[in-house]
């Protein structure tokens, strides 16, 4: 049953989004809309083409790594000796790895690269035009809920982890804004799950 750690929620992203199509008349709408080709600030395509590789990809390494820095930081500062403080703010990032690890690569980078596109249009594609075009609540508002949710479905691995994914939430979704688009947000959602995706490596060495 550990293997289903990462099965399980791809299979729960397919089934809410299943929902939503069925029960939701603009859902459809909303979601073809999402995979616009992406504009930035009036450019020309072939220029928006590479900001949107440009900044989807330095933003998705640049959030790793300050993600990374920031656990160092605040384990060096305030953990020391302390295992269950630790494990507060971290939760079970190590068992859900290492149970990763008992998939065979292929299907384990299967579910991360296919959970990333179910995310983005879930979190930022539906969730935050629905709640700006049907319910007219604020952008404002629409990118706090949105990123709120995207960092509370990431709970099992600790209060640090909602925290550091409720502030990439609010980025992705001020690039999905920016750009119009949801290919900007998947390509640098990707980008910092396929460097974590590298955790699987070294801790197995």
């Amino acid at each position: 049953m550990d293997r289903c750690d990462f099965v399980v929620p791809l299979a729960s992203l397919i089934g809410t989004l299943i929902v939503i199509l069925s029960v939701c008349d603009s859902a459809i709408h909303i979601l073809l809309s999402a995979f616009e080709w992406p504009m930035w600030f009036g450019l020309s395509m072939p220029l928006s083409l590479v900001v949107a590789i440009f900044v989807s990809v330095g933003t998705g390494t640049a959030f790793y790594y300050a993600e990374i820095i920031a656990a160092q930081v605040w384990l060096k500062l305030r953990v020391r000796n302390k295992p269950a403080e630790e494990h507060w703010m971290f939760g079970d990032a190590k068992r859900i790895v290492r149970q990763g690890q008992k998939l065979p690569i292929g299907l384990l980078l299967i579910c991360i690269l296919g959970e990333v596109i179910l995310e983005e249009i879930l979190w930022r594609g539906y969730l935050v035009s629905y709640a700006t075009d049907v319910l007219n609540i604020s952008v404002h508002y629409a990118i706090i809920i949105s990123s709120l949710a995207f960092g509370m479905n990431h709970l099992a691995y600790g209060l640090a982890n909602v925290i550091s994914k409720t502030l990439f939430g609010i980025i992705l979704s001020l690039m999905y804004l920016a750009s119009g688009s949801l290919l900007p947000c998947i390509l640098c959602h990707q980008v910092f799950n396929l460097m974590v995706f590298r955790i699987r490596i070294e801790w197995q060495s």
